[in-house]
């Protein structure tokens, strides 16, 4: 990240023009088939900013995920690597330069200024594990850091997908979601990286450098969930979440129907708004107090029982045939699951 630059005020740089022109130091590493250019008549110059960023997020995410397989040492990924950061920085200045100049589309510039933060912070965690792992000049990777490695590489795929779809805005949610969940794997593998740290017979300078690198990597997953959740609620504010789906369960937001394994399912309206609520926040907990409030309103003061019944009702209906799970987390919430 640039020094001195802080989120939520604009950073000087160059213009756009002149960020476009970055050029990086690059390497042989596994790239997509190209696909066709985003229409730039249907998009602004802030989504193409977006853009560019998640592009060079995934590409920093290959060179690592590459060099904690042993593709290359660890001396050889970071110097692109770093010069792949210092490009998001520029493209980070420019649109923080675009928000303060008024210059931006018709997307609020609080979720502008989100989104790009959020990217620059993914960018840099992933450029301070490869600066850690070239300067303690490691030899033999820990298994939960070439995990978490991976789980960086498919977030930064799911990222650039996303964004890609977001404006003109269609087909968030399927990855969006994974995101989700890919999260909440690198939280798993994060735990078990301590533990097994803490479990086996290393040195305090070996537990204190695995435990940062495996920490930067799982805080680059939290990053692109934070970002998830910024492209769901510009969709979702913008009226186009159309079609929900997880397994055999879909949701059909606009007909207001739901069919499971392909049988249509009758659902109440406070039903369809409950599975509403829990299929776009997948693999999350939505707690009592969003659902109560969400579908029955704020001023609902009757029996909290009510939601248990309904979530009840609603598991008979979608649980078998959809393929999912509705889980209650004890004093929380409920979370829908895949099964």
């Amino acid at each position: 990240m640039t020094p001195g630059a802080t989120r939520g005020t604009a950073r000087r740089g160059r213009p756009a023009a002149r960020a476009a022109r970055y050029t990086e130091r690059t390497m042989d590493v596994e790239q997509d088939p190209p696909e066709p250019a985003p229409d730039r008549a249907a998009g602004s110059a802030e989504f193409d900013l977006l853009r560019d960023h998640t592009e060079t997020i995934l590409n920093a995410a290959r060179i690592l995920a590459g060099a904690l397989e042993g593709k290359t040492g660890f001396g050889d990924a970071w110097p692109p690597i770093r010069d792949l950061e210092h490009k998001g920085d520029a493209i980070a200045r420019d649109m923080f330069e675009m928000l303060a100049g008024g210059r931006a589309g018709g997307t609020p510039p609080d979720a502008l200024q989100s989104l790009i933060g959020n990217l620059d912070d993914v960018l840099d965690s992933i450029e301070a594990a490869a600066a850690r792992l070239a300067i303690h000049r490691i030899r033999r990777v820990f298994p939960p850091a070439l995990e978490l490695g991976k789980i960086v590489l498919e977030s930064a795929h799911e990222l650039r997908e996303a964004v890609r779809r977001v404006h003109p805005m269609h087909d968030v949610f399927p990855h969006t979601r994974t995101l989700h969940l890919l999260e909440n794997r690198g939280d798993d593998v994060l735990r078990e990286a301590i533990a097994r740290l803490f479990a086996r017979r290393m040195s305090v300078r070996d537990i204190l450098k695995w435990k940062d690198i495996c920490e930067m990597l799982e805080g680059a997953t939290d990053r692109c969930e934070d970002i998830a959740n910024v492209l769901e609620t510009l969709v979702v504010q913008a009226g186009v979440e159309d079609r929900l789906a997880v397994r055999r369960l879909v949701m059909d937001i606009e007909h207001h129907e739901v069919t499971a394994d392909g049988t249509a399912v009758p659902l109440s309206a406070k039903e369809f708004s409950l599975l509403h609520l829990l299929l776009r926040h997948q693999g999350k907990i939505v707690r009592r107090e969003r659902l109560l409030r969400d579908v029955w309103g704020e001023d609902y003061f009757g029996d909290t029982r009510t939601l248990d019944t309904h979530v009840a009702w609603l598991r008979k209906k979608v649980e078998g045939p959809g393929g999912v799970r509705i889980v209650a987390v004890r004093g929380i919430g409920y979370r829908l699951d895949a099964r």
